[in-house]
């Protein structure tokens, strides 16, 4: 359950999240960068997390590896939306429609900041399949925004 806390003379919510690394709590905190989850056990465990401004956690935090895996699926994924368009590329949004065809999700599963790392490797080879013109059993064409 999340419970009002106060930064900075704003008031926020924080999330009750665990340490992926060493299993604390995570305690919501400010840095000039925005709000993020770092690890109660700092300076001995130095995981930290983004939020959004409101204190919502962005995603689900990961270890190490599964925020590489996550770096990694996004910047394939990203190469579907993320340019001038003028090769015919997708939208923002049609790329998310993509993304929960090919994988078989939800819109609210489709979210690279929850992914595992199977599914992490799973998109990054999904989006290169399509991006060689391979069909997917369970893609569809997708119309452009």
């Amino acid at each position: 359950m999340p419970r009002e806390k106060t930064i900075n003379g704003v008031q926020l919510m924080e999330y009750e999240l665990e340490c992926p690394d060493c299993k604390a709590p995570m305690v919501l905190r400010p840095s000039k960068f925005g709000l993020f989850y770092g690890c109660s056990t700092y300076p001995a465990c130095k995981s930290a997390h983004g939020a959004h401004p409101d204190g919502k956690p962005l995603g689900v935090p990961a270890t190490k590896a599964v925020k590489l895996a996550r770096i990694k699926a996004h910047d394939a994924f990203d190469k579907l939306w993320n340019n001038d368009r003028k090769d015919g590329s997708m939208s923002r949004k049609a790329a998310y429609r993509w993304m929960q065809t090919a994988l078989s999700m939800t819109k609210e599963e489709a979210h690279i900041g929850n992914f595992d790392i199977p599914k992490c490797e799973r998109l990054v080879a999904a989006v290169e399949a399509y991006l060689k013109g391979v069909p997917l059993d369970n893609s569809v064409v997708i119309r452009q925004d």
